[in-house]
């Protein structure tokens, strides 16, 4: 009897440190993440995104796996975009060329990407950066659009069809004007010495800007009265502000300074043939008007002769006449001297054939775009010709004359590139470009 139940014990015992023996392994296996390992394989992945269903599978290209993407149930619609379907999007998004932007990868987009980025991520989160009757976009949701593009930019050269995929491509209803913009360069000294009496100006320290009667204005203060800025006539004309060390430097060519203010920024050639550039600073707040227009107005060009070349024949010509001439567009420019590339409104470098000048109540600075646009060809440093460009776009950039349907169009620095980017006047067609998570996250 004693040697039956010491028999027990001891079966007990076996199968007691057996059952102990099994746990230990099965926690050391779930500690070190091997438990199951080898034993049950994961299911293969799809190396193409479904479109059809609500639900996409994960996109791959080598080692780089994309996230499954859902079907929005619904998508706002207004007066000023439309949605495209899937297959629309997917035939826009075929016809995109980045090499017509001069890009040699989509990967080359990161680094602007990340700069719309930076800024969309510093504007209130929860509030609209669009709203159109129908149609609102917050701030949050033009940064998941940019987050997710970053994240699919490793894969579009190989499958480009995943930005149809996954994101919404909103039509404008009404094609927008395109005009084109760059950096000009123009001979200036830091000093004034012979040859070199126009100055370019730094911004005023009575320059303000704030609320006015209840609108944003910029003002100045004098003897206790709130006044409208001083006009282009009072700078040019008048010379209030000589005399107040407000001098960044000096310019051979006072219409030079003036086209250097239209475009909002500058590269200057300097005597001993080093570059310094110039950003903007600041602006006195009034409408801009053309000085080729201007000077149409008066008879004095005609429809066709409206370029700069042609104000500064007629300028050289008619010299008294210049500065008169020049004051009636009112608006002008302050700069601030820098060793930084031209930047836009976001206060970010601005990236050439890619960054747009927009209105904001348009399209957000910051958002995504998709565009297509006929643009001049240059040759021995005169338009020749037209070509093609189908790429992305970001709104980085705004301009006083930039209103409504309309987008100015970054060309790059230099003097090279003014006879491409004085000669854009089209049609555009452009899409904001919405991620799908976007839409359904809010």
């Amino acid at each position: 009897m004693k040697s039956d139940i010491r028999d027990t014990s001891v079966g007990l015992l076996a199968r007691l440190l057996l059952l102990l023996s099994c746990m230990i392994f099965m926690l050391s296996c779930v500690k070190d993440g091997s438990i199951f390992r080898g034993e049950v394989k994961p299911p293969p992945v799809e190396t193409k995104a479904v479109i059809s269903g609500s639900l996409c599978q994960p996109g791959v290209v080598g080692n780089l796996t994309l996230r499954p993407v859902r079907e929005p149930l619904s998508l706002p619609v207004c007066d000023m975009f439309f949605p495209l379907s899937n297959l629309e999007g997917i035939e826009s998004s075929a016809r995109l060329d980045i090499a017509s932007q001069g890009l040699k990868s989509w990967t080359a987009l990161e680094s602007p990407v990340q700069r719309s980025l930076e800024y969309a991520l510093n504007m209130p989160q929860d509030k609209p950066a669009l709203t159109q009757p129908g149609m609102a976009l917050t701030w949050a949701q033009v940064v998941r659009s940019l987050e997710d593009f970053l994240d699919l930019l490793p894969h579009l050269d190989k499958e480009p069809e995943l930005l149809a995929q996954r994101f919404i491509w909103y039509g404008m209803r009404k094609n927008p004007m395109m005009t084109g913009y760059y950096t000009p360069e123009i001979e200036a000294s830091l000093t004034r010495k012979p040859g070199y009496d126009f100055p370019i100006y730094g911004v005023p320290s009575d320059l303000q800007y704030g609320k006015v009667r209840g609108y944003d204005r910029f003002y100045r203060v004098e003897q206790g009265r709130v006044l409208p800025y001083y006009e282009r006539g009072d700078m040019d004309v008048r010379k209030v502000l000589d005399g107040q060390g407000l001098e960044i430097a000096w310019a051979r060519d006072p219409v030079d300074v003036f086209y250097m203010q239209v475009e909002g920024c500058g590269r200057l050639r300097l005597p001993d043939g080093t570059t310094r550039n110039v950003l903007y600073g600041a602006k006195n707040g009034y409408g801009f008007r053309s000085l080729g227009r201007i000077l149409h107005s008066k008879g004095l060009l005609s429809k066709g002769q409206l370029s700069k070349d042609s104000v500064k024949s007629f300028f050289v010509k008619h010299p008294e006449q210049m500065f008169s001439l020049m004051a009636e567009n009112r608006s002008y420019v302050f700069f601030r001297l820098e060793n930084s590339p031209p930047e836009g409104s976001i206060g970010k470098p601005l990236t050439a054939m890619v960054s747009l000048a927009t209105d904001r109540e348009l399209l957000p600075l910051g958002s995504l775009l998709a565009f297509e646009a006929e643009i001049p060809k240059a040759r021995n440093g005169k338009p020749s010709g037209r070509r093609k460009v189908a790429g992305i776009g970001l709104a980085q950039d705004t301009g006083t004359a930039i209103r409504g349907s309309r987008l100015d169009y970054y060309i790059g620095e230099g003097n090279s590139v003014e006879p491409i980017a004085n000669n854009i006047m089209t049609k555009a067609t452009v899409y904001l470009l919405i991620s799908k998570e976007a839409l359904i996250n809010g």
